[in-house]
C-alpha cells in the first residue's frame, strides 16, 4: 500500500469512527460554572449608522478598553438618565 493510500485509509478511519460514535448524554449543566447573579439580561439590537461614524466609535471603545456594545450601552444610560421627562410623559400617554 502506498503512503497516500495508507494516510487515506487512516483518515478515513478517523472520520469514520467519528461519524459512527454516538453522541455524549446531555448533562445538568445547571449546577456548573458560576452562580448566576440576579441581573437584568442584555437585548440584542440592530443599529444603521454611517460608515465613518462606526469606524470612529469603534477607535473610541478600543482607546477606552471597551466594546463598542458597552459604549453604546453606556450613551443609552446616560441619555434615559438625562431625559426622566420623557418616559414619564410616555407612561401618561400608556395609562
Amino acid at each position: 500500500m502506498s503512503k497516500l493510500e495508507e494516510r487515506e485509509s487512516r483518515r478515513k478511519s478517523i472520520v469514520g469512527g467519528m461519524i459512527d460514535t454516538p453522541d455524549a448524554p446531555a448533562t445538568d449543566t445547571a449546577s456548573r460554572g458560576r452562580p448566576k447573579e440576579d441581573r437584568e439580561l442584555k437585548k440584542r439590537i440592530s443599529l444603521s449608522v454611517k460608515p465613518s461614524l462606526y469606524e470612529d466609535i469603534q477607535k473610541i471603545a478600543y482607546v477606552q478598553r471597551v466594546s463598542i456594545s458597552d459604549l453604546i450601552g453606556n450613551l443609552m444610560e446616560q441619555y434615559r438618565a438625562d431625559h426622566p421627562e420623557a418616559i414619564e410623559e410616555y407612561k401618561k400617554i400608556k395609562e
